[in-house]
Protein backbone atom coordinates (compact mmCIF):
# COMPACT_ATOMS: atom_id res chain seq x y z
CA UNK A 1 0.00 0.00 0.00
CA UNK A 2 1.25 3.61 -1.35
CA UNK A 3 0.87 5.92 2.03
CA UNK A 4 -0.07 9.62 1.37
CA UNK A 5 2.60 11.53 2.45
CA UNK A 6 0.79 14.96 3.80
CA UNK A 7 4.67 16.52 4.53
CA UNK A 8 7.82 15.27 3.17
CA UNK A 9 11.34 16.57 4.34
CA UNK A 10 14.02 14.50 2.63
CA UNK A 11 13.50 11.29 3.30
CA UNK A 12 11.13 11.41 6.19
CA UNK A 13 7.40 12.54 5.81
CA UNK A 14 4.27 12.82 7.42
CA UNK A 15 1.14 9.97 7.23
CA UNK A 16 -2.27 9.24 8.57
CA UNK A 17 -1.96 7.23 11.47
CA UNK A 18 -3.44 3.92 10.79
CA UNK A 19 -4.19 0.70 12.03
CA UNK A 20 -2.04 -0.76 10.17
CA UNK A 21 0.57 1.16 12.22
CA UNK A 22 -0.13 -0.11 15.60
CA UNK A 23 1.51 -3.51 15.59
CA UNK A 24 4.93 -1.82 14.59
CA UNK A 25 4.13 0.80 17.57
CA UNK A 26 3.28 -1.19 19.93
CA UNK A 27 7.02 -3.00 19.10
CA UNK A 28 8.99 0.29 18.92
CA UNK A 29 7.72 2.60 21.38
CA UNK A 30 10.32 4.29 23.51
CA UNK A 31 10.73 3.30 27.41
CA UNK A 32 9.39 7.22 28.16
CA UNK A 33 6.41 6.85 26.11
CA UNK A 34 5.30 3.63 27.72
CA UNK A 35 5.83 4.97 31.30
CA UNK A 36 3.92 8.10 29.97
CA UNK A 37 0.88 5.71 29.21
CA UNK A 38 0.83 4.26 31.98
CA UNK A 39 1.00 7.23 34.22
CA UNK A 40 -2.15 8.56 32.05
CA UNK A 41 -3.68 5.26 32.94
CA UNK A 42 -3.62 3.14 30.09
CA UNK A 43 -3.12 -0.95 30.67
CA UNK A 44 -1.21 -1.29 27.52
CA UNK A 45 0.21 0.61 24.14
CA UNK A 46 -2.82 -1.09 22.44
CA UNK A 47 -4.90 0.29 24.11
CA UNK A 48 -4.06 3.62 24.09
CA UNK A 49 -3.16 3.46 20.30
CA UNK A 50 -6.75 1.99 19.48
CA UNK A 51 -8.01 5.14 21.68
CA UNK A 52 -5.92 7.71 19.77
CA UNK A 53 -6.67 6.43 16.09
CA UNK A 54 -10.43 6.90 17.12
CA UNK A 55 -10.32 10.23 18.89
CA UNK A 56 -7.74 12.67 17.83
CA UNK A 57 -6.37 13.85 14.77
CA UNK A 58 -3.07 11.57 14.07
CA UNK A 59 0.30 11.44 12.55
CA UNK A 60 3.14 8.93 11.93
CA UNK A 61 6.40 10.42 10.65
CA UNK A 62 8.54 7.52 8.87
CA UNK A 63 10.54 6.91 5.87
CA UNK A 64 9.41 4.77 2.81
CA UNK A 65 9.55 0.84 4.18
CA UNK A 66 11.80 2.26 7.24
CA UNK A 67 10.81 2.17 11.29
CA UNK A 68 8.23 4.94 11.94
CA UNK A 69 10.10 7.04 14.55
CA UNK A 70 7.14 8.94 16.04
CA UNK A 71 3.20 9.34 16.74
CA UNK A 72 2.35 12.91 17.23
CA UNK A 73 -1.18 14.79 16.40
CA UNK A 74 -3.75 16.71 18.58
CA UNK A 75 -6.29 15.91 20.82
CA UNK A 76 -9.71 18.26 20.93
CA UNK A 77 -11.54 19.26 23.78
CA UNK A 78 -14.68 20.84 23.98
CA UNK A 79 -13.88 22.85 26.62
CA UNK A 80 -10.43 24.32 25.83
CA UNK A 81 -9.88 27.24 22.93
CA UNK A 82 -7.21 25.31 21.19
CA UNK A 83 -6.30 21.62 20.48
CA UNK A 84 -3.84 19.70 22.92
CA UNK A 85 -0.28 18.65 20.83
CA UNK A 86 0.91 15.18 22.18
CA UNK A 87 3.58 13.14 20.55
CA UNK A 88 5.58 10.03 21.41
CA UNK A 89 8.57 8.82 20.02
CA UNK A 90 9.84 5.35 19.26
CA UNK A 91 13.35 3.45 20.37
CA UNK A 92 14.71 4.22 16.77
CA UNK A 93 14.24 8.10 17.03
CA UNK A 94 17.19 8.22 19.77
CA UNK A 95 19.48 6.97 17.03
CA UNK A 96 19.90 10.58 15.60
CA UNK A 97 18.95 14.02 17.35
CA UNK A 98 18.94 15.54 13.43
CA UNK A 99 16.23 13.02 12.99
CA UNK A 100 14.00 14.43 15.52
CA UNK A 101 14.79 17.70 15.21
CA UNK A 102 13.87 18.12 11.43
CA UNK A 103 10.43 16.27 12.11
CA UNK A 104 9.43 18.30 14.86
CA UNK A 105 9.89 21.24 12.83
CA UNK A 106 7.97 19.97 9.99
CA UNK A 107 5.34 18.45 12.24
CA UNK A 108 4.83 22.19 13.79
CA UNK A 109 5.21 24.21 10.69
CA UNK A 110 2.27 21.60 9.36
CA UNK A 111 0.32 22.58 12.64
CA UNK A 112 0.70 26.07 11.84
CA UNK A 113 -1.10 26.17 8.85
CA UNK A 114 -4.24 25.62 10.83
CA UNK A 115 -4.26 26.62 14.66
CA UNK A 116 -3.25 29.84 15.80
CA UNK A 117 -2.72 28.29 19.19
CA UNK A 118 -1.42 24.57 20.57
CA UNK A 119 -1.12 23.20 24.23
CA UNK A 120 0.90 20.55 25.51
CA UNK A 121 1.48 18.62 28.83
CA UNK A 122 4.74 17.29 29.44
CA UNK A 123 5.82 14.88 32.38
CA UNK A 124 8.40 16.90 34.65
CA UNK A 125 10.76 14.14 35.17
CA UNK A 126 11.48 14.10 31.45
CA UNK A 127 13.89 17.33 30.96
CA UNK A 128 15.04 16.54 27.37
CA UNK A 129 11.15 16.96 26.12
CA UNK A 130 10.46 19.87 27.88
CA UNK A 131 13.63 21.33 26.46
CA UNK A 132 11.98 19.85 23.13
CA UNK A 133 8.88 21.58 23.76
CA UNK A 134 10.72 25.03 24.25
CA UNK A 135 12.98 24.47 21.24
CA UNK A 136 9.34 24.48 19.41
CA UNK A 137 8.44 27.60 20.31
CA UNK A 138 6.16 26.51 23.75
CA UNK A 139 5.93 28.48 26.70
CA UNK A 140 5.60 27.05 29.98
CA UNK A 141 2.62 28.47 31.77
CA UNK A 142 2.14 26.22 34.78
CA UNK A 143 2.44 22.81 37.26
CA UNK A 144 -0.23 20.49 37.55
CA UNK A 145 -0.29 17.29 39.39
CA UNK A 146 -2.21 14.36 37.73
CA UNK A 147 -2.69 11.30 39.30
CA UNK A 148 0.56 11.34 41.39
CA UNK A 149 2.53 12.94 38.78
CA UNK A 150 3.73 16.53 37.89
CA UNK A 151 3.23 18.42 34.17
CA UNK A 152 4.37 20.75 32.67
CA UNK A 153 1.91 22.83 30.83
CA UNK A 154 3.09 24.62 27.93
CA UNK A 155 1.00 26.75 24.95
CA UNK A 156 2.15 27.60 21.92
CA UNK A 157 0.58 30.41 20.16
CA UNK A 158 1.05 30.48 16.01
CA UNK A 159 4.27 32.99 14.99
CA UNK A 160 2.26 33.49 11.84
CA UNK A 161 -1.24 34.61 13.15
CA UNK A 162 -3.13 36.69 15.25
CA UNK A 163 -5.07 35.16 17.65
CA UNK A 164 -7.66 38.07 18.25
CA UNK A 165 -10.81 35.24 18.84
CA UNK A 166 -9.11 34.22 22.00
CA UNK A 167 -11.28 35.30 24.94
CA UNK A 168 -8.31 36.00 27.44
CA UNK A 169 -6.91 38.36 24.62
CA UNK A 170 -10.05 40.32 23.66
CA UNK A 171 -10.26 43.62 25.58
CA UNK A 172 -11.95 44.56 28.40
CA UNK A 173 -15.77 46.03 27.02
CA UNK A 174 -17.22 48.79 29.77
Amino acid sequence: MDEIKIVKRGKYYLTPFLEEHIDELCDSLSSESRFELRCLGYEGVREALNEIIHESESYVAKTKNGPIICISGLIFDKSSDCPQMFAMFTKDVKKSFHTMARGSTMLINFFDQTYPMLNMSILDKFSFMLDWASWLGFEPVSHIEYQGNGYVEFVRCNPMKKNVSNKSSRPVMH
